[in-house]
């Protein structure tokens, strides 16, 4: 039976390392260890290049003492193809056929266990303790003590001349990359499929606000909203603005219902259409992006309200859709299966770059803290592809009323606010994975998964 391991493999962990030399004795007859996303480096995601990953994972696969396989395999933008490429990968660079009768993957991953699974493979779980590789290399980052922490031949790779250097140059970008792309750098399509799946409760909660004219769609991504609207404003000009370049691509592949659409690389925050020339400027699912990567600064939203203002003609309007962060409460969370619990623990040690969460244990499986944070996590748990991205992202930036208060004094009239859930999140991530109570056990409504928030520029 064939041991296959798949990861990014930036780093390796004492802990990565030792659980690795126990395959030893495990009944495996050769490892195929596939390096995902072979083909990008210099990122957050992946700050390393390939061969500096083959270097310190060699040795490591060494100690097995089972014959073992390197296998690079590319990121491809389709995840429903992409066990089979992994497979495919695997045969045509070591001639090995993988299939669930010979192959066994073990893994730590429930995204990729899923994948595997669905394809009928067995999953042998694993649990490794202390850091991960993304904290390992966020300190490295932070000049916090990590050499401790890491196998011997990561801590050879990076103490290599200007290694450390250029990791920090690149994890200390706000916004833009050297090609002005998203600094974050997210994976694409996972990122883009997610905001498209919402596409018709925007579109439901949004488009009885839209005032016709020229419609400026700020952090568009895929365009997918922008088509619709086409589609319903056939006479209104369309303004797509993104900070990314990929995303305007795939924005300028759409098929729009007017030829009047015009694709805007710029920062949302600032003023990117002429003074008092749109009718309708929205904000969907890009503000807590706003505040998150400014240092979680408030003044970052007021800013992009104050600028689309601006830009806004008298009584136009500006539409919010975004995360809403409960009113301050402590509540009490039971987290009902143990990879709730797992990624609990992840989630209090490296939410917002590893400031964490304060929070009181009261069992194993109880835990209370503020509502703030409870619902950050209870929003973002599932979310395990693009975790590095979204543990560090705020999701709900202000309450409700804070919205007011932000619309209020950027100048506009407050029209409209309001909380939303979205049933398909509430029954397929909430339901059965965490039960919300007061301090006095008194069950909590499941918290808003949205708020709508409208607000008018006065006529004069």
């Amino acid at each position: 039976m064939d041991a296959l391991l798949l990861g990014r493999f930036h780093a390796v962990t004492t802990a990565q390392a030792q659980w690795l030399a126990s395959l030893s004795t495990a009944p495996i007859d050769r490892v195929l260890c596939v390096i995902t996303s072979a083909n990008q480096a210099g990122t957050r995601r992946n700050p390393l290049e390939l061969e500096a990953r083959k270097a310190l994972l060699t040795p490591a696969l060494e100690r097995t003492k089972r014959p073992f396989e390197l296998v690079p395999v590319d990121d491809i933008p389709d995840p429903g193809a992409w066990v089979h490429y992994v497979l495919g990968r695997v045969k045509e660079q070591t001639g090995r056929a993988i299939s669930p009768q010979t192959t066994a993957l073990y893994s730590a991953n429930r995204d990729v266990d899923a994948l595997f699974q669905a394809q009928g493979f067995t999953v042998v779980a694993q649990t490794v303790e202390g850091l991960t590789p993304h904290e390992l290399v966020q300190r490295i980052v932070d000049g916090r003590d990590w050499v401790s922490d890491a196998s011997p031949e990561t801590a050879a790779v990076y103490q290599r001349p200007g290694v450390v250097d250029r990791l920090r140059a690149v994890f200390h970008q706000k916004l833009l990359n050297d090609d002005g792309e998203l600094g974050h750098l997210r994976d694409f399509g996972s990122y883009g499929a997610q905001m498209d799946a919402s596409l018709r409760q925007k579109l439901d909660e949004l488009v009885r606000w839209v005032k016709p004219g020229n419609i400026v769609d700020k952090g568009c991504g895929t365009g997918k909203l922008m088509v619709e609207l086409s589609r319903l404003f056939p006479e209104s000009k369309l303004v797509g603005v993104d900070l990314s370049r990929e995303f305007l691509r795939l924005c300028d592949e759409n098929t729009y219902a007017t030829d009047d659409v015009a694709l805007v690389f710029g920062n949302v925050i600032d003023v990117c259409v002429p003074a008092a020339s749109a009718s309708t400027v929205i904000f969907s699912s890009v503000m807590h992006e706003v505040h998150s990567y400014n240092e979680y600064r408030v003044t970052e939203i007021d800013r992009a309200l104050a600028n689309a203002h601006t830009e806004l003609a008298p009584a136009g309007h500006v539409l919010v859709r975004d995360g809403v962060s409960p009113e301050p409460a402590t509540w009490r969370l039971e987290l009902l299966d143990q990879p709730t619990k797992d990624t609990f623990v992840r989630f209090a040690k490296e939410f917002r770059h590893g400031k964490g969460v304060e929070f009181k244990r009261l069992s194993e499986a109880v835990v209370e803290l503020s509502s703030h944070d409870a619902n950050e996590f209870i929003c973002k748990k599932d979310y395990l592809k693009n975790w590095h991205i979204e543990v560090n992202e705020e999701f709900g930036p202000l309450t409700l009323s804070g919205w007011r208060t932000a619309l209020i004094a950027a100048g506009f009239e407050p029209m409209h606010l309001e909380e939303t859930r979205n049933a398909w999140i509430v029954k397929n991530r909430y339901e059965g994975t965490v039960k919300v109570t007061d301090t006095a056990g008194v069950v909590i409504p499941w918290p808003a998964t949205n708020c709508v928030v409208v607000g008018r520029k006065p006529k004069c």
